[in-house]
């Protein structure tokens, strides 16, 4: 780089010499006033010196490898040879030959080019650039030609063109072409008429004013109205797309719980008596239950008051459980006119094994029930099985030679059934085919059910259910085991395997599922999934639909690979007939982003405040400027992020800028758990595919064949006999 400090030792320096050229132009700029005043405006400062500045490189990849054809560069010009904030940043899009080499011209990006300020200084820049959107390439020094930019600031007399020190020409009276060449330049007036209070809106696309449906008054709004009774008075329908929250009026503390904030239905009736209508307020509101326990709750209350007094409770709650406990004196049925009145009672019992007497009653009376034969442990014909102390019967051993129905609950050492084993069928709501209870505790190995076979394609346990509610199989666990277990010893096989040849909805609201799970616990989860070794916790897989389909929040305490992704909604212009897709903004880095606006001081600056956690989440800042409403060509981060803020300068008083910084995650987990940009696959994956057809590569050269044979398998099976069926 060569130094341009002065023509040689002891001679003046440059800059002595720009002020005298400055003086020179002063005293011929205002000797020659009235005629540059007619020149065109703005002449003066029209640059003569070019902003551009010529640069060529070669365009190399991560692996030093050069790239060719059509690429996207990124430059950016800096004060350090190292870190830092870039002073000036473009992209252009340039041919590189086919040994990567390319030639640009710097500025040529932007309308208005380089910067003038941006060698001002005479300090060295350094030059940065990345090759599609990739690693920054070392930094090289800039020489002297760049730095001729400095020239510029000879056409301007301390930054402000010459026609800036022109006297203005007194305009002659009546000179009515001067003014109204003034006015051209001014924006259109806006125009339009309104009423006070109201909120105006603009009728047409010239600046028009008029009245719109927002109307203000005393600190009330209303909508449609001209007379709003409450902070927001709405006169006429209204939609919400959204959660409807009602808040609670204030936090709880240990002394006291707090309600939600009331949500008022009111009716109007007449009272003759005082000839005046009167409201008539219901009012439901959540009410805290268990305040400072451990384990506090809310109910739900409906409260009534007429008139303008308060309104009290009814009585009438809801629990968190939907258990709903009615107002004292409810009656039920409730009978012609909601009198409750029951009009009689009866009681009936099957004619085989009882006598009934005394029914039914319809006004006073013994209802009576006589056992036909009175029940024993005996052999007795026709007589019932009475129970011991404990509720329970015991056999020493049962033996059926065809079938065995049992209507509740038997409990025996043994029980043999042939030839089929024991089937037990279920045709009841919500009725059980067979349980089986082993009572031993300890650590013993019991079995409520043990079920064996041999066969090929048998089965240990079949169970069987016809009802809408029923299950073909069930298991009960009072001790902290487990319901239903099931284990594969074999090479081969799965624990539980659950498939629904079902095509409708069950009247619990679930599909025809393979396996449903459902918990009860806050602690708990509907379906469990643990892979003990390298294998998936879960793999879901489907034909045409989704894979998975979440209706609810999804935490992912981990990291999220994927192939693409987006946001989904119902399309805002169409929305019962079209989604609306965006694409998710991704990076090779953990990298955040964050914008904002600022307006700039009397100074022409702005200090930013981030959130008290930025430094502590976020490094690698890079930082981007906008001016809004005007240009704001001198426009830079006078100070980078320290303390969780950062100075904005160079800029007009009151202008409007648009920032946005961006910062790479440094948190203790994202430091842990860096995304690798590129890594080779797993020795069983080689050779493997996410999507081989897109490769033109068969099905079994996927990765889930890899991972996953058996559902390859059966995925293709299913598709050959829904093949066969067609033909």
């Amino acid at each position: 780089m060569t130094k341009m400090t002065g023509y040689n030792a002891g001679k003046r320096p440059l800059k002595a010499v720009a002020t005298l050229i400055d003086i020179m132009l002063l005293v011929l700029l205002l000797g020659s006033a009235l005629h540059a005043q007619e020149s065109k405006p703005g002449a003066a400062a029209e640059a003569i010196v070019p902003r551009l500045v010529n640069y060529a490189g070669k365009a190399v990849d991560g692996e030093g490898k050069a790239v060719a054809g059509t690429i996207g560069l990124s430059f950016a010009i800096y004060k350090d040879q190292s870190e830092g904030a870039p002073l000036w940043m473009e992209t252009q899009n340039v041919s590189a030959d086919a040994k990567g080499n390319y030639s640009v011209q710097l500025g040529a990006g932007k309308g208005d080019g380089l910067p003038l300020d941006l060698f001002s200084s005479g300090e060295a820049r350094w030059l940065g650039v990345r090759v599609n959107g990739g690693s920054e390439q070392p930094r090289v020094l800039l020489l002297s030609v760049p730095y001729a930019l400095k020239a510029a600031d000879a056409q301007t007399l301390g930054g402000l063109p010459p026609s800036a020190f022109l006297l203005a020409r007194p305009s002659a009276p009546g000179n009515a072409s001067s003014a109204s060449a003034d006015s051209a330049s001014l924006p259109a007036a806006v125009t339009g008429t309104g009423t006070t209070n109201f909120l105006p809106i603009w009728t047409n696309a010239t600046g028009g004013l008029g009245n719109s449906t927002v109307f203000e008054t005393g600190g009330k709004v209303g909508i449609g109205t001209i007379t709003p009774a409450a902070t927001l008075d709405v006169k006429g329908s209204a939609i919400v797309r959204g959660l409807f929250n009602i808040p609670a009026i204030g936090a709880a503390t240990a002394a006291a719980g707090k309600n939600s904030q009331p949500f008022s239905i009111t009716a109007s009736a007449f009272n003759s008596t005082t000839a005046a209508s009167v409201n008539e307020n219901f009012r439901w509101q959540a009410e805290p239950v268990g305040n400072n326990t451990a384990s506090p709750s809310a109910k739900l209350n409906l409260l009534f008051g007429a008139g303008g007094g308060g309104a009290l409770e009814t009585g009438l709650s809801i629990s968190n459980r939907g258990v709903i406990t009615f107002a004292s004196g409810q009656t039920f049925p409730g009978g012609t006119g909601g009198g409750g009145t029951v009009k009689s009672v009866s009681l009936a019992a099957p004619v085989s094994d009882f006598t009934v007497t005394g029914s039914p009653i319809t006004t006073s009376g013994t209802l009576g029930l006589q056992w036909l034969v009175t029940p024993t442990a005996l052999d007795t014909p026709n007589s019932i099985v009475k129970r011991d102390a404990s509720g329970d019967v015991d056999l020493n051993g049962l033996s059926v030679e065809d079938s065995l129905t049992v209507k509740n609950t038997i409990a025996a050492g043994r029980i043999v059934v042939q030839p089929n084993g024991i089937i037990g069928t279920a045709t009841g709501n919500n009725a059980v085919g067979v349980i089986g209870n082993a009572p031993t505790t300890g650590n013993g190995s019991s079995q409520g059910v043990l079920g064996f076979s041999s066969t090929s394609n048998g089965a240990g346990v079949l169970g069987h259910s016809e009802g809408s509610n029923g299950a073909g199989l069930a298991g009960e666990n009072t001790m902290g085991g487990y319901g239903v277990y099931a284990k594969a010893l074999g090479t081969a096989g799965q624990g539980v395997y659950g498939e629904s040849l079902g095509t409708q909805v069950a009247s619990d609201g679930f599909g025809p599922d393979g396996v449903d799970g459902v918990s009860h616990s806050s602690i708990g989860s509907g379906v469990g999934a643990v892979n003990t070794s390298d294998g998936d916790g879960l793999f879901a897989q489907s034909k045409f639909g989704f894979a998975a389909f979440f209706l609810g929040d999804v935490d992912v305490d981990g990291t999220l690979s994927k192939a693409g992704g987006s946001f989904k909604i119902d399309h805002p212009l169409d929305p019962s007939n079209k989604y609306l897709y965006h694409s998710f903004v991704e990076s090779p880095d953990m990298m955040n982003i964050y914008n904002g606006m600022t307006t700039l001081d009397a100074a022409g600056t702005a200090t930013v405040q981030l959130p008290e956690w930025f430094s502590a989440l976020n490094g690698e800042y890079r930082y981007q400027l906008t001016a809004i409403g005007a240009p704001g060509p001198n426009l830079y981060v006078a100070e980078e992020i320290s303390k969780n803020q950062f100075k904005i300068a160079g800029g007009k008083s009151g202008a409007k800028v648009s920032w946005q910084v961006t910062g790479v995650r440094h948190d203790v987990w994202a430091n842990a758990h860096r995304i690798p940009v590129e890594q080779p696959k797993p020795e069983k994956e080689r050779g493997k595919y996410l999507h081989p057809e897109l490769f033109g590569a068969p099905a079994d050269k996927s990765i889930v064949a890899a991972r996953h044979p058996g559902a390859l398998k059966m995925m293709q099976e299913k598709q050959a006999g829904e093949a066969s069926s067609i033909k």
